[in-house]
């Protein structure tokens, strides 16, 4: 597989956007209890949020399905409700 130079251009502006990103961040944290938390400014809707987005992720939208399949819907109801009882 052959890289063009615009693909290359892409990936390295894309990392050194990630690392400016991850210095510009890392100077503002100022305690871990701060990282961990998040200075404890966020509602809970916007952590239950966060939380389903998390869990939902590609494998979600390629395994779920072919283990539901095996298993006749056994472990896909659990992940169903997820977004209901948050």
């Amino acid at each position: 597989m052959k890289f063009h130079w615009l693909d290359i251009t892409t990936l390295i502006t894309y990392l050194l956007l990630l690392v400016s990103m991850g210095i510009y961040f890392s100077r503002r944290n100022t305690s871990t209890e701060n990282y961990f938390v998040g200075s404890r400014i966020y509602s809970g809707w916007v952590i239950g949020l966060s939380m389903v987005g998390t869990s939902i992720s590609s494998v979600t939208f390629l395994a779920y399905p072919a283990d539901s399949f095996k298993t006749s819907w056994l472990r896909f109801l659990p992940n169903l409700m997820l977004p209901v009882v948050i």
